[in-house]
């Protein structure tokens, strides 16, 4: 079976959801339901029963209450419907009521279906999340990688500058020292000279 990967459209939905609802009626399990779904749709089972548990579950907690409340009425009064994989329309308001509720053992079937795919739903969607989440502090953390080499460059660079202009400025007062040094020994040796010289 072909899986698709396009979104889903009302129309998909509205059939995936009748189909689960008709199972439901007449005591069949989720999992036939997602079956017959997945070859109407040409979709995956697994995508199916993704879709009804990810969204249109929630949608439709009612019409799920009256598929069960149809499937016990029918149960009682020992009705007996088959599933139809022809026919993948769910029966009518008038149908409804005629067949409502066929309780049977496939009940507690779809009970404990249910639990886990509700499960594997949420710990699809919390793991999702943390992926996400994790996804975002890594390439949070890439950029602060990116601007901290940015600044330590900058710092480098500011180091050198530093170094160097530390570097001249010994030199000039090295000069001022030595031009002072030779200042003084020139008034020295021009004094002396002087002196000699009027002496």
């Amino acid at each position: 079976m072909e899986t698709r990967k396009d979104s889903w459209d009302v129309e998909a939905d509205l059939l995936l959801a009748q189909t689960v609802l008709q199972h439901i009626e007449t005591g069949s399990t989720q999992l036939k339901a997602f079956e017959e779904a997945s070859e109407k749709l040409n979709r995956s089972k697994a995508a199916c029963g993704f879709r009804w548990n990810s969204s249109l579950r929630k949608q439709h907690e009612k019409d799920i209450e009256d598929a069960k409340r149809t499937r016990s009425q029918n149960k009682s009064d020992g009705n007996i419907v088959s599933i139809n994989n022809s026919h993948p329309a769910p029966a009518g308001n008038s149908q409804k009521k005629n067949t409502k509720e066929k309780i049977s053992v496939a009940e507690n079937i779809v009970h404990s279906i249910e639990v886990p795919n509700h499960l594997n739903q949420e710990f699809l969607t919390t793991f999702n999340a943390v992926m996400d989440q994790l996804g975002n502090n890594i390439t949070a953390l890439r950029q602060m990688t990116i601007e901290l080499a940015e600044r330590l460059e900058e710092a480098n660079d500011q180091n050198k500058k530093l170094k160097n202009d530390y570097a001249s400025l010994q030199n000039e007062i090295i000069n001022a020292v030595d031009m002072n040094v030779l200042i003084r020994l020139a008034d020295k040796v021009s004094n002396k000279n002087i002196g000699q010289i009027t002496g």
